[in-house]
C-alpha cells in the first residue's frame, strides 16, 4: 500500500519540483554578464549632444587631453542586441515629462547601470543636468568594475605583495599581479609593474604628523609636504643620485615630475589616519598611498584608473 501511494504521488512531487525551481515571471532568472570595455557607454537618444558634451569632458590630472567616456551614440528606442548588455547604458527622453533623473540596476545584464534622463525640452535639460554629478556616477561604476576584475578573482591579485602591505602597515590591499617588482625601505614599499610601457606603480609609506592630526581631518596637512619629499628624494632616484620623483603640489590627484630629468606622468594619492599603537597615537603617523604611471607617448587614462582601482579596495 505504501509503495502504491509512494508511486502515485511520485509524478504530482516531480512536477512540483520543475514549478518551484523555474521561474515563471524571469525574474529571478540570472542574468547575462554585462560588457562593455572600462568607461563605455551606450548614449540613447543625446540629439543635441547636451549629455555628450558632460561625459567627453577632459579627465583632470593627465598631462594630456583624454575624454572621460568613450561613448557609442544610439538613436532614440534604438537601443537592441548587443548594446543591451553594456554595464552603463545612459537614456535621455526630451519633450515627454518634466526633469527627471532615475538609476536602476541590471536590468538586462549584471551588473548593470542605466541612467534614465527626462526633460521638457533641451534648454531645461541644459539648465538642470547636473554634469560633474553625472560624471562622479559613471566614474564610481567604472572604478567599482576596475577593482573588482581584482578583487574577485584570487589569480588575478599578488597575495605576496598584499600579505607584505598588510604586515608592515596593517591594511588590506588588493595588488594586481602584474605587479610583481618591489622596493622596501624603514615604513616604505614601491610595488610596480617594472613594464617598458605603460609603467604602473604603487607608493606605501608613513609620515610622522604631530598630535593635533587626531582630528583626522581630510585635507592633506601642509608639513607633510617637506616630510614626503625627503621620501621620494630618499627611496625614488633616477638614472643618479642627483635624479629624484617630486610631486610640486601635494593634492588627490595630480601631476608628477622627476627632478632633473624630463620624466612625468600624472598620480593619484590616498591619505589614511591610521594609529596602530599608542605611541604613534601621541605621535601621529598617518599612511600615504600614491599610485603614479609613467608612459610617454600612450594614453594614461586607464593606466592611473587601474591604480585608482586597487587603491579603493583598501580595508
Amino acid at each position: 500500500m505504501v509503495r502504491k501511494t509512494i508511486t502515485f504521488l511520485f509524478p504530482f512531487y516531480l512536477i512540483f519540483i520543475l514549478l518551484t525551481s523555474c521561474d515563471i515571471t524571469g525574474k529571478n532568472r540570472k542574468k547575462p554578464a554585462s560588457t562593455g570595455q572600462p568607461y563605455e557607454v551606450v548614449l540613447e537618444g543625446d540629439t543635441d549632444s547636451i549629455v555628450t558634451k558632460m561625459l567627453t569632458e577632459d579627465v583632470t590630472g593627465l598631462p594630456q587631453r583624454e575624454p572621460l567616456c568613450r561613448l557609442i551614440q544610439v538613436k532614440k528606442g534604438k537601443t537592441q542586441g548587443s548594446y543591451l548588455l553594456v554595464r552603463t547604458r545612459i537614456v535621455v527622453n526630451i519633450g515627454e515629462r518634466d526633469f527627471s533623473v532615475r538609476l536602476s540596476h541590471d536590468e538586462n545584464a549584471a551588473p548593470q547601470n542605466i541612467i534614465r534622463i527626462t526633460a521638457r525640452s533641451a534648454q531645461q535639460l541644459q539648465e538642470r543636468l547636473n554634469g560633474e554629478r553625472l560624471r562622479q556616477i559613471v566614474n564610481e561604476v567604472e572604478l567599482k568594475h576596475l577593482a573588482d576584475i581584482v578583487s574577485s578573482n584570487p589569480s588575478k591579485q599578488n597575495k605576496e605583495m598584499q600579505d607584505e602591505i598588510k604586515k608592515i602597515f596593517g591594511i588590506d590591499m588588493k595588488i594586481p599581479v602584474s605587479m610583481n617588482a618591489s622596493k622596501k625601505a624603514k615604513d616604505f614599499i614601491w610595488i610596480s609593474n617594472n613594464a617598458s610601457t605603460g609603467m604602473q606603480n604603487l607608493l606605501v609609506f608613513k609620515v610622522k604628523s604631530e598630535e593635533r592630526r587626531m582630528k583626522n581631518s581630510n585635507a592633506v596637512p601642509a608639513d607633510d609636504k617637506a616630510q614626503i619629499d625627503s621620501i621620494l628624494r630618499t627611496n625614488m632616484l633616477g638614472e643618479t643620485d642627483s635624479m629624484y620623483m617630486e610631486i610640486p603640489v601635494l593634492s588627490e590627484r595630480g601631476l608628477w615630475e622627476m627632478k632633473g630629468d624630463a620624466m612625468g606622468g600624472p598620480y593619484v594619492m590616498h591619505r589614511i589616519h591610521k594609529p596602530t599603537s599608542l605611541a604613534e597615537i601621541q605621535q601621529g603617523y598617518d599612511l600615504y598611498i600614491i599610485g603614479f604611471v609613467y608612459a610617454p607617448e600612450m594614453k594614461k587614462k586607464i593606466l592611473i584608473k587601474q591604480l585608482e582601482a586597487a587603491i579603493s579596495t583598501i580595508k
